[in-house]
């Protein structure tokens, strides 16, 4: 199954989505102290409180892939830090494992917990244990020890606060890769070491954290990292005022106006004969087993009447990361966008389905100025598109604009805020995190099926 079939099976079990977000009345007084957590060996760990959410850092490689996530807790600082056990069990609830068979999962673990073999039911080959030498009070010799027991257990290990003196050289020698923070000391410096570093140990992985702007990145990679994390993938980059949209994607454009403006099935077939590779897919889409049409189509208007206006929409969207592409960024961007997408729509349900349906596509056109390089003004000119979808893309604002920000704020771990704007929007903060986690397995479950297109 595709990732745009996998979109239209979506459509018809929404019924048995995940729970959505809870609706909480807007309190009067402050709210009630956290709860309890379970006692350490229980099988399965709900985070549904918003002091202590699982969060997923992108890690995107030097082919602008995203290659993996950086799991860990952000709180509001609300209550004391969760303990590590409730970290560990809440990456087993969520199926760490099954997620790492395809991706790394950056793990930071501390001595204690490797001394314990808590870490043991989360190993696998793409698993990375990152150990910060700064926390970790033990001689070097020993802090190599515990780094070779994790490769021992079939995984991968990782160390933070690294340094180039002999004393370290069995740590580096025992890692799999070193992370830097970018803000930890000067550029000069930062770029001294990282030469320093690469120059001494050339088959170690350098990732650096911090990254927070396409030219941070562009200036990490010619420094000679190999990964990168921070805010900078889903942040506008040199935005070119006279850049122009490639001839697939204006196509498609003219298509999701069309679609909008309810025209003929004759005029669609029209506009879909303008671009070869677009009409292609929309036969392929309509061929897809998920449609339930057991006959070959082969003509565009029989597609479009099988595919249905709605499905044809959201597919026409999605596949706007993909036409005409072969940038690795675009499939990362449009991964973020599917997320972000699918916790706008269910974070609306409480309002009507046409307008949830809106959500969605606010997720999705979230991102296309860094897609296109354009304006995001210029962008929605050449689209028909509700006011309130342009008011929320061009201002943040009308009804949208919560939602998205929401969304913002919890990509960016800003739980705290978060949970202020979710109470001010009548939305429990305590769903967020479990929502925000059931937005991420879709986007996952629709990515991998998009292995088979």
């Amino acid at each position: 199954m595709g990732l745009l079939s996998f979109l239209s099976r979506k459509t018809d079990q929404e019924a048995s989505a995940p729970a959505p977000l809870a609706r909480a009345p807007v309190p009067t007084a402050a709210p009630s102290a956290a709860p309890v957590p379970e006692p350490p060996g229980a099988d399965r760990l709900s985070f549904a409180d918003a002091d202590a959410m699982l969060w997923r850092e992108e890690i995107v490689d030097k082919k602008h892939r995203l290659c993996g996530y950086r799991f860990s807790f952000k709180g509001s600082g609300q209550r004391a830090a969760p303990a590590e056990w409730e970290f560990f069990e809440a990456l087993k609830a969520a199926d760490l494992p099954a997620f790492a068979e395809r991706r790394i999962a950056v793990i930071p673990v501390s001595i204690e917990a490797i001394d314990a073999g808590h870490h043991l039911a989360l190993a696998t080959p793409n698993s990375m244990f990152l150990i910060d030498r700064r926390q970790a009070a033990l001689p070097p010799e020993q802090l190599a020890g515990r780094l070779l027991a994790l490769r021992a257990a079939g995984c991968k290990t990782a160390l933070r606060g690294a340094t180039l003196a002999p004393e370290d050289a069995p740590l580096l020698a025992a890692c799999d890769a070193a992370f830097l923070d970018l803000s930890d000391c000067s550029l000069p410096q930062f770029q001294s070491f990282m030469r320093q570093l690469r120059a001494a140990w050339p088959a170690l992985g350098i990732a650096v954290e911090s990254v927070n702007s396409w030219d941070e990145q562009r200036m990490c990679l010619a420094w000679g990292c190999d990964f990168c994390l921070g805010h900078f993938l889903s942040t506008t980059d040199a935005v070119d005022a006279e850049a122009k949209i490639d001839q697939g994607r204006l196509t498609s454009i003219e298509l999701l106006n069309l679609l909008r403006t309810d025209a003929e099935v004759a005029e669609l077939v029209d506009v879909a004969k303008q671009d070869p590779g677009l009409a292609f897919h929309v036969l392929k889409w309509a061929n897809a087993p998920s449609t339930g049409h057991h006959t070959v189509i082969t003509s565009l208007k029989e597609a479009i009447i099988v595919l249905g206006r709605g499905n044809l929409y959201r597919w026409l969207t999605v596949s706007m990361f993909r036409l005409g592409s072969t940038h690795a960024r675009d499939e990362a961007l449009l991964e973020v966008a599917l997320g972000r997408a699918r916790f706008l729509e269910i974070a609306g349900e409480d309002i009507p389905q046409a307008a949830r349906d809106e959500l969605f596509l606010v997720g999705l056109l979230s991102l296309f100025d860094i897609l296109l390089g354009m304006p995001m003004a210029a962008i929605l000119d050449k689209m028909h598109l509700s006011e309130e979808i342009r008011e929320v893309l061009l201002r943040s604002g009308g009804e949208y604009g919560p939602y998205l920000m929401l969304a913002l704020l919890l990509e960016r771990g800003q739980v705290g805020r978060a949970a202020e704007l979710a109470l001010e929007m009548g939305i429990a903060p305590d769903t967020l995190g479990a929502t925000r986690d059931s937005a991420f397995e879709w986007a996952q479950e629709a990515l991998h099926h998009s292995l088979s297109e």
